[in-house]
């Protein structure tokens, strides 16, 4: 009860005491905050608000990449959504009403809907990562770049990969 009462009266602050909500939405919600009443810092919302909900938690290190981009992809749906400007009516300029208007939003919004529709916009039937086949192709790509920058190690392992396929 002692965590309520000192949010009250700091509506900026995160309650880590959530539970039954996922990471994004936690991110998301804590963000479009942030955004939306503090001038952007030397780090961005994202990332502040990131930093914020992991802290003190033990959130292996792919689980907070899915959950940034889940988080991202919240963000954008929010804004393409037009929410915004509703969310804004409703709170009146009280950060509390604001943060409590965020909350439900996000609480109304499904995250798979959100990512299938994303998915679907970056013409990918199903969303996720792409396939192997076109993540190794980029790797590569990535090596051989690298290579021609004059990156140490990029030649050898192009020539490693070579030999790999030449085996096969």
């Amino acid at each position: 009860m002692q965590k309520m009462q000192s949010q009250t009266e700091r509506p900026g602050e995160f309650d880590k005491t959530a539970h039954g909500r996922s990471f994004a939405k936690d991110i998301a919600e804590l963000a479009l905050f942030l955004e939306l009443t503090e001038p952007p810092g030397s780090i961005g919302h994202l990332e502040s608000a990131t930093a914020e909900v992991i802290t003190g938690r033990q959130v292996p290190a792919t689980t907070l990449k899915r959950c940034i981009s889940e988080a991202r992809a919240l963000i954008e749906f929010f804004r393409e959504s037009g929410a915004l400007g509703h969310i804004e009516a409703q709170a009146e300029g009280d950060d509390w009403a604001l943060r409590t208007e965020l909350a439900a939003w996000l609480d109304e919004t499904r995250l798979t809907a959100v990512l299938k529709q994303r998915a679907l916009r970056l013409n990918r039937s199903r969303g996720g990562r792409p396939s192997t086949t076109t993540r190794t192709l980029r790797a590569v790509e990535e090596l051989v770049a690298f290579a021609r920058a004059g990156r140490p190690g990029a030649l050898d392992e192009l020539r490693s990969i070579r030999a790999l396929v030449a085996d096969t």
